[in-house]
């Protein structure tokens, strides 16, 4: 057998232990092959993250605190803002993890949302919240916000 062969048959060797130490190791391997379902919005509190995502305990503690007060009750609050904003902003905007958005016009609201939507203003966790709200759902919210105090 030439060197050209041996090389050949340890390199075949090696990719084969190293998919199946992949295919083995993998949690859950159909969460990457299924897709999103299209224009709903991504339920933000049904995280099922560990405590070791975090870096502190602190971000873990308001983690939970922001998921607590979003469940607790609406009070008045639609569910798309629930939804879709209220895990970072909070249930009254005030913003524990977010800045907070009180007191902004319907205008600017709506033009900052529109602008995180098309990618203008770089943060990929509200980029990502937006792609799959409605432009009529977006003026919803900024009507909404902008009536917090």
């Amino acid at each position: 057998m030439n060197i050209g062969k041996v090389i050949a048959l340890f390199l075949g060797g090696l990719i084969v232990v190293l998919m199946l130490f992949m295919l083995f190791s993998s949690d859950s391997p159909t969460q990457a092959t299924q897709e999103p379902v299209k224009n709903e919005p991504k339920p933000v509190t049904q995280t099922t993250s560990s405590s070791s995502e975090f870096q502190t305990s602190d971000e873990l503690n308001k983690i939970k605190e922001l998921k607590q007060s979003v469940s607790v009750s609406s009070d008045g609050v639609s569910k798309l803002y629930l939804q879709s904003c209220a895990p970072c902003h909070a249930k009254d905007g005030s913003g524990i993890l977010a800045p907070s958005i009180i007191g902004r016009s319907k205008e600017d609201i709506l033009a900052r949302l529109n602008e995180y939507k098309a990618g203008k203003i770089p943060n990929s966790l509200m980029e990502g919240l937006l792609d799959n709200v409605s432009d009529e759902n977006l003026t919803i919210l900024a009507e909404e916000i902008s009536k917090f105090k």
